[in-house]
């Protein structure tokens, strides 16, 4: 084991009463006091020391890298839930205990709903197009950019997105440890997302733990050898997974799907009634009632009529009449809208009715700003788990790690920018034609942001700079032409 992995044989994973008893006893040492009696607190304990760049040794951090952690095959999976066992999953959730919570997920994600709303939204972020930004201007930074780029397929293949961006949707939390392919020019990493019914959360050492087969394993990220990504943060941020407030909206979903089948069954097939003459003949009697009852596997009953009605038959259905059927889809519907409303933080399909534009923006606005958090938390995760350690184990440098993240503008959104830039540099033009100088990019900058809400990139300010230049230069001719015309006619 590499002097940087924690050590979780030692007592950090054992009972805390067990560890102060081999210390000296029940109560433990005794303590520290300082001259006024007060305790003084301990300096030494791993879960509460100052932060450092675990990349600082890069030999030990490559030793780590090296090391190739098995996972524990999903061999079984519990797919048949009961309410008792369902509030006890997410008690352990909360607990920070993942085996039962994990099961629930993997049942959870074979609903229709659940995954046509998780599909919308990882889609909706990992279908976009994925841009790479350097991490400055140099020329190193370029490099460790474009090498990145060329990896990335590998480093993040589209399975592995889409895994991840369930898992951290309905969890709360994903983890996985990186697998470095050494064999090439570069060293490059390989995530493999980490069951999360194999790992809990320890807070003797404030630290995520998986379970392998080789051991219990602390899960630190940046290091090198784990991807770490808790967008609500490590501590108790899984308390912000969806399985909680999906879990039960979807096991009554199931529920009802079931008795509604079951009133289907039992409506769908109604009670034949036959009626007969309560004096007539007995072997009509008999002969129609032997004919009814062997229609199929219909159940037939026998009411006779009065007495005065000798011959008298008659045949129809028992049915239903009222609308209690209606109760089963208006379950289903608040359901499906509270399963929405937990993933996707908008209701866009279930309440928007036709025509509400203004209602759909609203919603749209909802969604976008959702992928746009999600776009920020892997970007800071990826950097700082995978291209710092990439930057660090290549290069040298791991500052030179380049940006990752999706493009979330809209299209919409980019033919109101173009309008809103034309009709700016339009404005730009009239201004300089009528006098006043504007050549300064940053003054042309203010001036985009104060009238038109624009921040202008280097190549828009680049364009907007030559409009104003050439508007100048054709209001300058202008004026001179003027003059020379007016001295002529004098």
């Amino acid at each position: 084991m590499s002097p940087t992995t924690p050590d979780l044989s030692k007592s950090a994973l054992r009972h805390p009463l067990a560890v102060r008893s081999e210390r000296g006893g029940a109560s433990g040492p005794p303590p520290i006091l300082d001259p006024f009696g007060r305790v003084i607190p301990r300096t030494d304990d791993p879960a509460f020391q100052p932060p450092k760049d675990p990349l600082t040794d890069l030999d030990s951090a490559k030793a780590d890298a090296r090391i190739i952690y098995r996972q524990i095959p999903i061999t079984t999976i519990q797919t048949d839930w009961t309410v008792a066992q369902t509030r006890m999953a997410l008690n352990q959730h909360v607990q920070g205990i993942f085996d039962q919570s994990a099961q629930l997920v993997d049942a959870i994600v074979g609903d229709d709903r659940i995954q046509a709303t998780l599909g919308s939204r990882t889609g909706g972020l990992f279908g976009r197009p994925v841009r790479f930004k350097p991490a400055n201007d140099s020329s190193a930074a370029r490099e460790v950019c474009d090498a990145w780029s060329e990896d990335w397929d590998r480093i993040m293949p589209e399975p592995t997105l889409r895994g991840m961006g369930e898992w951290t949707t309905m969890m709360g939390f994903m983890a996985g440890p990186l697998t470095w392919d050494t064999t090439g020019d570069r060293w490059v990493p390989m995530l493999a997302p980490w069951h999360p019914r194999y790992s809990f959360y320890l807070p003797q050492i404030f630290s995520y733990v998986a379970t392998t087969q080789d051991g219990l394993v602390a899960i630190k990220g940046g290091t090198g050898k784990w991807f770490l990504h808790a967008p609500h943060g490590e501590y108790r941020g899984w308390m912000r997974g969806a399985v909680r407030p999906t879990a039960q909206p979807w096991l009554i979903r199931n529920m009802t799907y079931r008795d509604w089948a079951r009133y289907s069954e039992r409506h769908g097939m109604p009670i034949l009634r036959a009626y007969t003459p309560a004096a007539g003949d007995p072997q009509q009697r008999e002969r129609f009632v032997s004919t009814v009852a062997n229609i199929g596997q219909e159940t037939a009953v026998m009411l006779p009529k009065g007495v005065d009605e000798q011959y008298s038959f008659d045949l129809d259905y028992l049915e239903a009449s009222d609308q209690s059927w209606q109760a089963f889809p208006g379950l289903i519907d608040r359901c499906d809208m509270s399963i929405v409303l937990a993933i996707l933080f908008q209701n866009l399909t279930t309440e928007v009715k036709e025509g509400s534009f203004a209602a759909a923006r609203v919603h749209g606005d909802v969604r976008q700003s959702a992928l746009a958090s999600d776009n920020n938390g892997y970007r800071l995760s990826i950097r700082n788990n995978i291209a710092r350690p990439y930057a660090a184990f290549n290069f040298g440098d791991p500052e030179l790690a380049p940006w990752t993240d999706w493009d979330l503008e809209p299209i919409e959104d980019r033919d109101g920018t173009t309008k809103v830039f034309l009709s700016f540099c339009q404005g730009l033009q009239a201004l300089t034609q009528a006098g006043y100088q504007i050549s300064d990019p940053n003054e042309i900058r203010t001036l985009a942001w104060n009238m038109s809400g624009l921040r202008l990139g280097k190549v828009a300010l680049e364009k907007a700079v030559q409009v104003a230049k050439a508007s100048t230069a054709m209001a300058k001719a202008r004026a001179k032409r003027s003059r020379g015309n007016t001295g002529a006619r004098r």
